[in-house]
């Protein structure tokens, strides 16, 4: 093993010394301007700066860092803990085996984009337009999806065909592209750069159409489509430019045959077909939240009571003219029964309709019942351009909505006024909240904990190091209005180019390894997981290497040490801890995103705390082993300080509540066995929180 060393031109003092047979000391004075060749499979110790500049200057080693820079030149500690600190290091990478090199083939480049409306359209044009491949997939039998049945889009009230029509046009005229309606995935199995994927298609029922309308004359079956009337078969004028029947509803009656003999098929054909794909883009719109949920407005038993989009579609289509409106808010949303979250979209839709019936029906009286306003950037006047028309506003969120002599009623506080109100109206438009596609993401295996499809996107490690290739566009990533879905549809767009582009991916991405001679496959790893990288194949615990984040949280709840962390497993993480501490040591066990970095931090801001505090640096709070602290402790450490990010700010999404738990049990424990329970600590620390650091491990030392 070589051990490297930076004297950071000369500024490290460091004498030689032994580290023993087979360890090769080596001095240099500058590794950033003069880089040592290193093997990809050697193991090395790197001592010098931070972990945090060197791991960018030898990105693809195997290397365990040692900070001699922050940690003991700037804050005046000497050179017998420098070597205290890169002896731990060396025991530590004896016990490990080099991190396997992972290459993710992509064997294929075409694209597939589900979803056909307008983030979907937008990202198969780009695509199109670089040379790739796009196979679109939408669901139902026209392309436009949510925009397609808007009249007008927020917050100018602008016709859709300004922005839809020309996308449209744009899609269908460009190469490479294939169009499949009435389609979803059934099954998608592989792995980035090489997934293939079942689609299961139904048959549109219309062959051949001129576009006539007889059919729709003579259907007899009438639907509310949300909030418009239309037969069973029906015509969007997107795209394509023929009739589709609506199996849902149709009841096969046969009267639309007499009318167009041998050009309508009343057979539900389905078809399967299975393409390949190097990416997918997940494109598939806004899902409106159940206002049925919402029992005391009534929505599905009262007349009147409508969604935004109903209401819509009601007023344009004539079939709705209110003389007086209720508008309320946060339907859903907001609200630990339905929704805790806020959908950003719902307040802007409701002053789209406010702004819609006073458009067209200037005499309307329009009424908005919100507990708050969330109208956001450039839009404020829009609120209070309603305002001068006359639209008022009530602070508050109705407490129910009823029915009395053919009217509803909305029973609400006004906090403006303090009054208690009860509004009768036409009609009462409920704003709900958005709900995440669970059944796409299911199919692709990407885990939501009850939330839209964050933490896959928002990956900090990027898709070079968690190369799955499935990426989010639009609403399908977060409710968004038209200019910002098209923002982000052109983003996912890029992703896919910038990964279509490579033959492969390589990386040295520590994952989680499953030592199957010693799993039980008693599955508690696989609810620890974050990213649903945990699975079951024949009666084995796997790990999927694209999915894996290398946080080792599940390898601590493994109750038979059989999952383990590359570059962290207990073996070598518990020599460098029985080689580093001493009798009255602090040892800090530091999350290598947040509290490490104050450490750093300290050393810039000329803090010092004392030279019996030994720092090493580890994936995640929630990583650490009790065992691991009660090595230290055993070796006669004053005090373990265990340092995480802030609750709810984990890299790892919930590592530092699991670290929680663990530092409660082990108190527990701590006690049974004689130790004051306060020796150690687990404590939230920023990464600029460096007087937070200094000030807790000076106490922990008195």
């Amino acid at each position: 093993m070589r051990v490297l060393v930076c004297t950071c031109n000369n500024k490290i003092k460091l004498p030689d010394f032994d580290l023993g047979p087979d360890i090769n000391l080596e001095m240099h004075t500058d590794l950033c301007k003069r880089k040592a060749a290193i093997s990809p499979d050697e193991k090395v110790v790197i001592a010098g700066c931070s972990p945090s500049l060197m791991e960018g200057l030898f990105p693809d080693v195997n290397a365990e860092f040692v900070n001699l820079h922050e940690h003991i030149v700037l804050m005046g500690h000497s050179m017998d803990k420098a070597k205290d600190l890169i002896a731990a290091a060396v025991e530590k990478m004896k016990a490990l085996t080099p991190i396997k090199r992972k290459v993710f083939k992509i064997e294929n480049k075409n694209a597939l984009i589900i979803g056909g409306g307008i983030a979907g359209i937008e990202v198969a044009s780009r695509l199109s337009e670089n040379g790739l491949n796009a196979t679109l997939i939408e669901k139902a039998p026209f392309l436009g999806g949510t925009v397609a049945k808007l009249d007008r889009l927020y917050p100018e009230g602008t016709p859709y065909s300004h922005t839809l029509m020309p996308q449209i046009g744009k899609l269908i005229s460009g190469k490479n592209i294939n169009l499949f309606f009435n389609t979803e995935v059934k099954e998608i199995k592989g792995s980035v750069g090489s997934y293939k994927i079942i689609l299961q298609t139904h048959s549109r029922g219309v062959i051949e159409c001129t576009n006539c309308g007889k059919c729709t004359e003579v259907c007899p079956i009438e639907i509310n489509d949300e909030g418009k009337k239309r037969k069973a078969i029906y015509y969007v004028p997107t795209f394509p430019d023929k009739y589709a029947i609506d199996w849902k509803n149709c009841t096969k009656c046969g009267e639309c045959l007499k009318v167009c003999e041998g050009k309508i098929e009343l057979e539900n054909k389905i078809s399967e077909k299975e393409i390949t794909a190097g990416a997918v883009v997940v494109a598939t719109g806004l899902n409106y939240y159940d206002a049925c949920n919402v029992e005391e407005y009534g929505y599905g038993r009262y007349p009147g009571v409508m969604t935004t989009l109903e209401f819509e579609r009601a007023v344009t289509s004539e079939e709705l003219k209110p003389e007086k409106v209720v508008i309320v808010y946060c339907v859903g949303s907001r609200d630990s029964k339905h929704l805790p979250y806020c959908s950003k979209i719902c307040c802007f839709l409701g002053l789209k309709e406010a702004k819609l019936i006073t458009d067209r029906l200037p005499q309307t009286q329009v009424y908005v019942a919100a507990m708050d306003m969330r109208s956001s950037g450039t839009f404020e006047y829009l609120y209070n351009k309603l305002r001068e028309r006359g639209v008022t506003f009530i602070k508050g969120k109705p407490s129910e909505i009823l029915q009395r002599n053919g009217k509803l009623v909305v029973r609400s506080e006004d906090l403006y006024t303090n009054e208690l109100l009860e509004i009768e109206a036409d009609a009462v438009v409920l704003s709900t909240g958005f709900t995440p596609d669970k059944e796409t993401f299911e199919k692709l295996g990407i885990k939501l904990n009850g939330d839209f499809p964050i933490l896959f996107e928002n990956s900090s490690l990027g898709n070079t190091d968690l190369p799955r290739g499935i990426f989010t566009a639009g609403s399908a990533t977060f409710p968004a209005a038209v200019r910002d879905t098209l923002i982000d549809a052109r983003k996912a767009a890029f992703s896919v180019l910038s990964l279509l582009k490579q033959d492969k991916i390589e990386t040295l991405q520590p994952v989680a390894r499953v030592d199957e001679d010693l799993c039980s496959v008693c599955r508690m790893c696989i609810g620890t997981c974050a990213y649903n990288a945990i699975s079951i194949v024949d009666d084995k615990i796997k790990i999927n290497e694209e999915l894996c984040m290398g946080c080792g949280v599940c390898t601590i709840t493994c109750p038979s040490y059989a999952s383990q962390l590359e570059t962290f497993n207990p073996e070598a993480f518990s020599r460098q801890i029985k080689s580093l501490v001493k009798e009255g040591d602090i040892l800090a066990l530091l999350c290598r995103w947040s509290a490490y970095n104050a450490t750093d931090k300290a050393a810039y801001d000329k803090f010092s705390y004392p030279e019996n505090v030994k720092i090493i640096r580890v994936p995640c709070s929630g990583a650490v082993d009790p065992s691991h602290v009660m090595d230290a402790l055993d070796k006669g450490a004053k005090g373990v300080l265990i340092g995480g990010c802030y609750p709810d700010a984990c890299h790892y999404a919930k590592g530092n509540f699991r670290a929680k738990a663990r530092e409660q049990v082990l108190k527990m424990n701590l006690e049974s066995m004689g130790f004051d329970k306060n020796v150690v600590r687990l404590e939230w620390i920023g990464k600029d929180e460096a007087n937070k650091f200094v000030e807790i491990v000076k106490e922990m030392n008195k």
